[in-house]
């Protein structure tokens, strides 16, 4: 039997499903928003929060036998108290069974060369600092090249050979132009060891589809033969069409020999539970079109499931890859650049995050172990805008390319004082979602 106000309940998301699928006819229909995320109290006592009923599965898969607190409307569809677990089926993060190999370098050859450039920056396009915030400068003599991330050992020239690679010193052509607010960041000038083309060959190029043409805008990563991952923000505009590139190295060269393959984009699944303004799960699923023919330029990553994702990552080395800008307020890369960063404690950022004014609106239940703080101690090795939902990586214990985190936050580029906002792919209910949904 179902009493009147389950009656009443199920009406109104009845109304709101058919809003959504009829179209135009009930766009009258607008009830006073609630502000997401409120907390609520469930019949069990514990504390929930009031989420849109379309990011609460617990309650939304399964109607009849659900029904919590209503908080009220956020437009058309009820916000709900939602529990704050997600329930027992997210929790199995032991490892699938897959027919591929994941996390291999496409290429065991690498390009030995001594590049002058900045110190390379990537992050998110995102909240920009004020002109008044304090940037890094690094200054001084030029050191001697550094190995790129990513290159094994056997792999490189003797030590002879990379200490002979010749630096000097940047001339004005090579000077960064001044930052926001008239501050000029200055940038030494060091050497490096470039991979080649399709070293990292689970890189995706996420587009959207313009009248001019695709106007690349974030980064992503395969993770199966038909599924990518992303950050959620990077599909905030859901009337756009979005394009998913694989196997790309310099999106303005259609002659670099990459041989990049475009897909469209089927379905995209947002990780439950997400609350805007809120940082937190800014994940996103994306089920391809069509079924990725796997090789050696184009293969997934590994993902960190059973032991790898107990793995404490602080202190590490990680490596981030996307084409976004090179430097604060630059322009982005149309060329896959990477970096290597290390992985701090949540702490490390809490410390500067907190000082923000809208710390307390994106982070309210605090930076936690959701997310990875990673940076350089001494600032100039970040993301930067356009990188959002892009991977980094580490050596797994099986010595394979395992994905750590995903592109989602941050606070200018390159600052010292503020490492990089990564969503935790060690995080069990992430790993959990992502092995319910995509394997």
């Amino acid at each position: 039997m179902v009493d009147r106000s389950t009656t009443y309940y199920l009406l109104l998301v009845a109304v709101a499903v058919l809003t959504d699928v009829a179209g135009t006819w009930a766009r009258d229909l607008v009830f006073p928003l609630v502000e997401k995320s409120e907390t609520c109290t469930l019949a069990s006592g514990e504390q929930g929060r009031c989420l849109d009923i379309r990011s609460c599965p617990a309650v939304h898969e399964d109607l009849e036998e659900n029904h919590p607190p209503r908080c009220g409307f956020n437009a058309t569809y009820p916000v709900v108290c939602c529990p704050e677990s997600t329930g027992t089926e997210l929790k199995d993060v032991s490892a699938p069974s897959v027919s591929f190999e994941c996390g291999r370098n496409s290429r065991k050859m690498f390009n030995l060369q001594c590049d002058l450039g900045e110190s390379q920056i990537l992050r998110p396009r995102g909240a920009f600092p004020s002109a008044s915030a304090a940037r890094p400068t690094v200054t001084g003599s030029h050191p001697k090249p550094r190995l790129r991330p990513g290159i094994p050992e056997e792999a490189l020239p003797d030590e002879d050979t990379i200490l002979g690679c010749a630096t000097r010193r940047a001339d004005d052509s090579h000077a960064p132009l001044a930052a926001a607010g008239g501050v000029v960041m200055t940038i030494a000038a060091v050497g490096g060891v470039d991979v080649e083309k399709n070293a990292w060959p689970w890189m995706a190029l996420i587009g959207r589809k313009m009248n001019q043409g695709t106007k690349w805008s974030c980064g992503g990563v395969l993770i199966n033969e038909q599924w990518v991952l992303s950050a959620l923000h990077c599909f905030a505009d859901r009337s756009i069409t979005y394009v998913i590139r694989l196997g790309e190295h310099d999106y303005d060269d259609n002659a670099d020999g990459a041989a990049h393959e475009d897909f469209a984009v089927a379905e995209l699944v947002v990780y439950p539970g997400y609350s805007h303004p809120e940082a937190y799960h800014d994940l996103i699923l994306v089920r391809l079109a069509t079924k990725v023919t796997l090789k050696t330029i184009i293969n997934p990553v590994c993902l960190p499931w059973g032991p790898e994702s107990s793995v404490e990552l602080s202190g590490q080395k990680v490596t981030l890859t996307g084409w976004g800008d090179t430097q604060f307020f630059g322009t982005p890369s149309s060329v896959l650049q990477e970096v290597s960063m290390t992985v701090f404690t949540p702490s490390r950022c809490v410390a500067s995050y907190s000082e923000l004014t809208h710390y307390s609106k994106n982070w309210p239940r605090g930076i936690r172990e959701e997310s990875i703080c990673a940076g350089d101690e001494e600032g100039g090795k970040d993301a930067c805008q356009g990188d959002s939902g892009g991977p980094i990586v580490s050596r797994g214990l099986s010595g394979r390319y395992t994905l750590a985190g995903i592109v989602s936050r941050g606070y200018g580029c390159g600052l010292k004082d503020f490492p990089g906002l990564y969503v935790n792919l060690r995080y069990p209910p992430y790993l959990a979602w992502i092995k319910k949904v995509a394997f």
